[in-house]
């Protein structure tokens, strides 16, 4: 006599409701895992956009922009990437003439990216033109903060630093 290999009805319900079970306890945690990951990668993207903009700046001796352009002019709306040309009159305009050297994606539209100003320039010797200042990105209740120092150096910041993204 043959046996019959298989599961029986009951095996399977089981087997089935422990899966059930099981899902319900993981996918929480892959939401919190998936968000955290989507915050460290904004946040270096943007602390790398400014480490290349700064040794662009250095190694070219100019003037170099970071920031979002529209229409070749710099504007607030960071979220839509950042882009980064060599600025030689320092007017905040990409000009004909003026390299473009690096265009940026947009980030994650359902964020908000905010910086105090609306580009950061380094100068020639790597510094920016200007104070230091917080980026800082939102999304829902999280939240991921880059510092950049007047010394021209990018850190990425404990989101305790900051409150919201206003």
């Amino acid at each position: 006599m043959q046996s019959t290999r298989g599961f029986t009805l009951l095996e399977l319900i089981i087997v089935v409701t422990i899966s059930i079970i099981l899902l319900t306890i993981a996918v929480p945690g892959f939401q919190t895992l998936i968000e955290n990951n989507r915050l460290t990668s904004v946040a270096a993207s943007i602390k790398n956009n400014l480490a290349f903009a700064r040794s662009q700046a250095v190694s070219l001796a100019n003037f170099v922009t970071v920031c979002p352009l529209e229409d070749n002019q710099c504007t607030d709306n960071w979220i839509n990437g950042i882009d980064i040309f060599i600025d030689s009159d320092r007017d905040g305009d990409f000009d004909s003439g003026e390299v473009l050297l690096k265009s940026g994606e947009n980030f994650n539209l359902n964020g908000e990216l905010v910086f105090p100003s609306n580009r950061v320039t380094y100068t020639p010797d790597g510094l920016i033109s200007g104070n230091s200042a917080n980026f800082r990105y939102c999304t829902g209740n999280s939240r991921v903060g880059v510092n950049i120092a007047y010394s021209g150096r990018a850190k990425i910041i404990d989101s305790s630093e900051f409150t919201n993204c206003d």
